[in-house]
């Protein structure tokens, strides 16, 4: 439902696909660095108007085989070794688990190993979505889809090129141990809050309430971390680390 949303913010981030994308424009009419922009949604209308009439609506799915294969493994891992690194945590820095310095020490933990095992997946989406070249004045793509993008990264770059901008994920940890901890001090607050009025609603409320709790915690607590550490990711899909190479 939103990889039309992870695409436009890929491509928003990416030098690269400006670049690239400027030849295209001025074919269709439609210039993204030759006007100035009257704002942010005004350069947004301008993007997604050029994907869809040079590449068509299946531009904006590029990258959700990816997406959905890592989904999974990257949840399963962060919040596995998240809980095991609160008990752990806990009982060598001689705190109770719901200690923020338990959460952010567990959080990093989280974050560096989810990143580790699974950068090949997101490098494979990232170069997916980026992916838009120029051959004689005609769009066309370099892979053909995910498992042709796995072959070429493999042959052209090595093993070491799937873990191709694995230091900016490890900064990215910041984000997760800011998400983790806020989330935690949040659920605690609205839990407690809903204490006080239970004996007035029913059990479906009170359940229904415990839910609005539990996700408007989650909720601001991604929105607070994403907004703090928002400049790491525009910086992350900068880099020439996910710049397809040409082939030899």
């Amino acid at each position: 439902m939103t990889s039309p949303l992870d695409v436009l913010r890929t491509r928003l981030q990416s030098d690269f696909y400006q670049t690239q994308n400027t030849s295209t424009s001025n074919q269709l009419n439609q210039p993204l660095q030759t006007v100035q922009p009257r704002g942010s949604n005004h350069r947004t209308m301008q993007v997604i108007n050029s994907i869809y009439r040079a590449e068509g609506w299946r531009a904006f799915f590029r990258g959700l085989g990816p997406s959905m294969a890592g989904v999974v493994p990257a949840t399963a891992i962060k919040f596995y070794v998240y809980g095991n690194c609160k008990h752990f945590g806990a009982k060598m820095l001689g705190h109770t688990e719901d200690s923020p310095l338990v959460h952010a020490q567990a959080a990093i933990s989280a974050g560096i190993a989810t990143s580790t095992a699974t950068n090949p997946i997101w490098l494979v989406k990232t170069r997916l979505q980026l992916d838009k070249t120029e051959i004689g004045g005609v769009t066309t793509r370099r892979y053909r889809n995910s498992i042709d993008c796995i072959r070429q990264v493999f042959r052209n770059e090595g093993l070491s090129g799937f873990y191709r901008g694995l230091s900016a994920s490890y900064l990215g940890s910041i984000e997760t141990a800011l998400h983790l901890v806020l989330y935690e001090r949040l659920k605690t607050s609205f839990h407690r809050s809903l204490e006080t009025t239970e004996g007035t609603r029913t059990g479906f409320l009170d359940e229904f309430f415990h839910w609005v709790s539990t996700s408007g915690a989650a909720c601001s607590a991604k929105l607070a971390a994403g907004l703090m550490t928002y400049p790491h990711e525009v910086r992350h899909s900068k880099p020439l680390s996910f710049v397809p190479r040409s082939h030899p």
